[in-house]
């Protein structure tokens, strides 16, 4: 009897700690796929006024930069890649949809708690599929929910 009063003192203790270490202000959240959490980085930041994204593939070392456009009042945007230092660019775009904690629809002005990207993982299937025909394994992000897993302070 002891054992589960204990179970439930300690996690109702833990429960206000993860719910607010797992929301945060769009422009600091670092998010990952809710699968392949260690393959996939997705940090945004803000660059003067304009929201980006920085998707960093952890076997083949890259990072894609996205511009975000975002609707306001309805939380739902799109991510379009930008060309980097060498004039590479995959040439993708995207739908999303940010979510709190408990996967409602969120503003952006709220604490985020999950992304969901609408077709990610296709745009770069499509992608890696013109550089070259047979892909590696775990260089194509997948689509569906990201979470945030950090969040960087000002």
């Amino acid at each position: 009897m002891r054992k589960p009063i204990a179970l439930l003192i300690a996690g109702l203790t833990l429960s206000p700690v993860m719910v607010e270490a797992a929301a945060c202000k769009l422009d600091q959240a670092t998010f990952r796929p809710r699968l392949a959490q260690d393959a996939y980085v997705l940090r945004s930041s803000r660059n003067s006024d304009d929201l980006q994204f920085d998707l960093s593939i952890q076997r083949t070392g890259e990072t894609f930069r996205f511009h975000v456009g975002m609707d306001e009042r309805t939380g739902e945007g799109t991510i379009t890649s930008v060309p980097d230092g060498a004039g590479r660019d995959p040439r993708l775009k995207t739908g999303f949809r940010l979510l709190d904690a408990n996967s409602r629809k969120m503003t952006p002005q709220g604490d985020i708690g999950l992304i969901s990207f609408l077709d990610l993982g296709r745009g770069f299937v499509d992608f890696r599929l013109r550089e070259r025909p047979q892909p590696e394994p775990y260089t194509t992000p997948p689509s569906g929910l990201w979470k945030v897993t950090e969040c960087r302070a000002k």
